[in-house]
């Protein structure tokens, strides 16, 4: 009888610690992306980069950037979101994907970094702040409600979160261009952004 009593009171106290680790497990300890939301004109941090955001401007095309001419102007089906950022690592010389730097729509669509305007991301290092500007083509409904959203893209494994970088833009009233120049990315000085 007392053997018994000793099993079943270990299977109950195995089934309690189960529930109890379950519980920790889905409480404390975050898996999956976490989002950090800023403002155009603050840093905001996406881990291992600070990101800030310091212009938008909506445009009909967009001249590319050379030495010593005006590019060529490139249309689109839409218009241009042209978003003039800065970004720097915490820990290496990394260059983000430009994949993972998304305009995202109220309703959920999201639209990637065009390949079409000629300029992509470019390497930043530790307290090494860069600044240029990407090109987005998007939907004209969709221009009113956007939000940058700056993932990293890292693959930490274990109970870990991935924190990445939402920047609601206010494009309400923004006057829409007819052209926008893209500025070539610049290594900046130290305290700009």
């Amino acid at each position: 009888m007392r053997r018994r009593l000793v099993v079943a009171l270990l299977a109950v106290g195995a089934v309690l610690l189960g529930v109890v680790v379950n519980v920790v497990d889905a409480r404390l300890l975050p898996y999956g992306p976490t989002g950090a939301t800023g403002e155009v004109g603050e840093d905001i941090g996406a881990f291992p980069y600070r990101v800030h955001v310091s212009d938008v401007r909506v445009a009909e095309t967009i001249l590319e950037p050379r030495l010593f001419e005006p590019g060529d102007p490139v249309a689109s089906d839409g218009v241009w979101v042209v978003v003039t950022l800065s970004y720097a690592t915490e820990d290496r010389l990394r260059v983000p994907s430009s994949g993972r730097i998304v305009l995202r729509a109220e309703d959920g669509r999201e639209f990637p970094v065009s390949a079409r305007s000629g300029l992509t991301t470019w390497p930043a290092g530790p307290d090494t702040w860069v600044r240029g500007d990407l090109a987005f083509e998007v939907a004209p409904d969709a221009v009113e409600h956007l939000t940058l959203v700056f993932d990293p893209g890292l693959q930490i494994y274990g109970p870990m979160p991935m924190p990445y970088a939402r920047i609601p833009l206010d494009l309400a009233d923004v006057e829409v261009l007819d052209a926008a120049e893209l500025a070539q990315p610049v290594e900046l000085a130290v305290g700009e952004r």
